[in-house]
């Protein structure tokens, strides 16, 4: 696999695992919407917290058997009423007790902006593969005059004398007859002309030949 393709791949993953807490939540609230039930929550704890109004609650037994903890943010009429009655109306699916809507819940946009602004970093980063690549340098071609060898990983075009160099990079393609070695921005294919090549894919190699 090309260097390139494996950046491209690990963007489309980080794009996957940026968006995906997003998605799940918006999935998880259009469930709420569509299959779950209205029930009457116990107010065990409220406060107040740099304005946000934080109410602790449980659900009935039937809906949480365990009887857990659950918190929402509420808007300041929602968090009085459920403060003085010790009640508050939550919509909830009925085997998934952390998939709730309270009444008066306050949405963070937190979430969202960054998910946005991760995702414009992702899209920076494609433009910058982009241009990168839009600048690759012509493939060079050489035949070879010794075998190919492994080598500690690095690039190196130098000349050795006339038309002849020292060639290393990264093995990108192994074809009958022919190597091609990956040198950052450019590309070498290397006819073998009898030569051996001993290294694998994605190995450092290095190689005498003859640019032609």
């Amino acid at each position: 696999m090309k260097r390139r393709t494996r950046y491209v791949l690990v963007l489309v993953l980080a794009a996957v695992l940026v968006n995906l807490p997003l998605l799940h939540s918006t999935w998880t609230d259009q469930r709420v919407q569509r299959f779950g039930i209205d029930v009457s929550a116990t107010v065990v704890d409220h406060r107040t917290v740099g304005g946000q109004h934080l109410l602790s609650f449980t659900f009935p037994e039937p809906v949480d058997p365990d009887q857990q903890t659950w918190q929402a943010d509420v808007d300041t009429s929602t968090y009085d009423d459920a403060v003085a009655s010790g009640d508050l109306k939550v919509r909830v699916l009925p085997d998934e007790p952390a998939a709730y809507r309270a009444e008066g819940q306050v949405a963070s946009n937190s979430p969202l902006v960054i998910t946005l602004l991760a995702d414009v970093v992702l899209v920076l980063a494609v433009l910058l593969l982009w241009r990168l690549g839009g600048r690759r340098r012509p493939q060079l071609r050489a035949i070879a005059m010794e075998d190919v060898e492994r080598c500690a990983p690095g690039t190196a075009l130098d000349r050795i004398e006339g038309e002849t160099f020292l060639i290393r990079g990264e093995v990108s393609a192994i074809e009958p007859g022919q190597v091609v070695l990956e040198l950052g921005g450019r590309s070498v294919l290397v006819y073998l002309d009898g030569h051996l090549n001993v290294v694998g894919h994605q190995q450092p190699a290095q190689v005498r030949a003859r640019l032609v």
